[in-house]
């Protein structure tokens, strides 16, 4: 088959949007991946050929522009999912892409309304890239961003419809923009960017059911693939002993590649240096290490696969991005969440339910943070939830291959889900 892939450098995204393409091109087919001129390394390292976007920027804003900090203000997160980028420019370039070179499938990043907007008038089957929790509106769950309690009453009834309310009404540009591009390619308006995702043909979650269990009424085009994790990097675990002396646990400390949180690592760092375990600390692109006090058992390194690391870990402490937790809980390892923004709040709340780590709030002070380490460390309890979501996670190898070499089939009814059953309802909360 011939696969055309529409992403953006948004971060989180792109490893394992990569790494799926990856698995592709291994099983023979002919994959594209249409994207920024940022991501031409990654996709070459790939193996997957590469095309640049004629009209759209280089660089593309987050989802709602400026950052979303805090937990009270995840509240206003967007939910429309059609801010991601310039509409029109995605449409016009997947749209000259496909002109220039036809392709079976299209895949797609579920941010860019564009771009499944231009699957629907090319006519091609189109499979779109959920990396985060599954996040479209239900019935039977609070808006997805803050990870709120499940409404209980009238008053949880009339706090769930406000902050909708309003998720609308910060969407009315955005949607006005898309229902535009869609009018000036021959579409009929939709109602939100939510229901055009209802109307691709797979709508891919990149977690699990065991881990994220769904609304009680899916969507039938919806499908758990679990995590994508870069196989290319499976081989020995990276060997700290020489650069931290010692054999005691390893504690992995991993933040955004895309927001700098200073503070909150050095936190960490210093709560760290008092216990006695080995500490590696990711600095992704963002955080400087001259900015930083850092203990004598830490070592730094820039950016190391999850893969060469994890195996030997005794605990991950994050910001909770969906790819560090499931990579985490793919290895059975713990986690010390502190979620700073946006679906990192519904993150962290899914690790707490699965009985797999805690969450603390992003200004936790030195004592809270020593506390929480040594109960993640000592506790079995933490191991065992995390090695429950291992095997929960497991299951869905080869499932991301499997639905979308089936996406072209003219049998589409619903497949049967992999693996043993999981019970549907919606997300556990636990406190930590």
């Amino acid at each position: 088959m011939r696969f055309l892939f529409a992403t953006w450098d948004g971060g989180g995204n792109v490893l394992p949007t990569l790494a799926i393409a990856r698995q592709l091109r291994l099983r023979g087919h002919s994959v594209r991946v249409l994207g920024p001129r940022s991501l031409r390394l990654q996709v070459d390292e790939a193996g997957c050929a590469f095309a640049v976007y004629a009209h759209v920027p280089n660089r593309v804003a987050s989802p709602g522009g400026a950052p979303v900090l805090g937990r009270a203000r995840a509240a206003l997160l967007s939910l429309e999912l059609a801010r991601a980028a310039p509409t029109r420019a995605f449409a016009g370039d997947v749209l000259l892409e496909l002109e220039r070179a036809p392709a079976d499938a299209l895949v797609v990043d579920f941010m860019l309304a564009g771009a499944i907007a231009a699957g629907e008038h090319a006519g091609v089957p189109t499979a779109a890239l959920m990396h985060t929790a599954f996040c479209l509106p239900a019935s039977s769950r609070a808006p997805f961003g803050p990870a709120l309690e499940p409404a209980a009453g009238p008053a949880g009834r009339l706090r769930d419809a406000a902050i909708s309310a309003l998720a609308r009404r910060l969407n009315r540009r955005s949607l006005h923009d898309l229902n535009q591009t869609r009018a000036r390619i021959g579409l009929t308006p939709v109602a939100s960017a939510s229901d055009q995702l209802l109307s691709v043909r797979r709508l891919l979650v990149l977690t699990t059911t065991a881990f994220d269990p769904p609304p009680a009424s899916l969507p039938s085009n919806v499908r758990y693939i679990g995590p994508q994790l870069d196989g290319s990097w499976k081989r020995e675990p990276l060997d700290l002993r020489t650069a931290t002396g010692g054999s005691e646990p390893l504690v992995v400390v991993s933040f955004s590649s895309r927001f700098a949180a200073q503070d909150v690592v050095q936190r960490v760092l210093d709560a760290l240096e008092v216990l006695p375990v080995r500490v590696l600390l990711t600095l992704g692109p963002v955080l400087a290490p001259d900015n930083l006090r850092v203990p004598a058992s830490a070592a730094l390194h820039r950016f190391i696969p999850h893969e060469r690391v994890l195996p030997g870990a005794r605990l991950v402490v994050t910001h909770a991005g969906l790819g560090t937790v499931m990579a985490a809980l793919a290895h059975g390892v713990p986690l010390l969440c502190i979620p700073l923004k946006n679906d990192q709040f519904e993150n962290a709340a899914r690790v707490v339910a699965a009985g797999a780590g805690r969450r603390l709030g992003g200004r936790a002070r030195r004592s809270s943070l020593k506390r929480a380490i040594v109960q993640l460390l000592n506790d079995p309890r933490f191991r065992e939830g995390a090695g429950r979501m291992a095997e929960a996670i497991a299951v869905h190898e080869g499932r991301a291959v499997q639905e979308l070499e089936a996406l072209s089939a003219p049998d589409q009814r619903p497949a049967e889900p992999l693996g043993s059953p999981t019970k549907v309802g919606g997300p556990r909360r636990a406190r930590s």
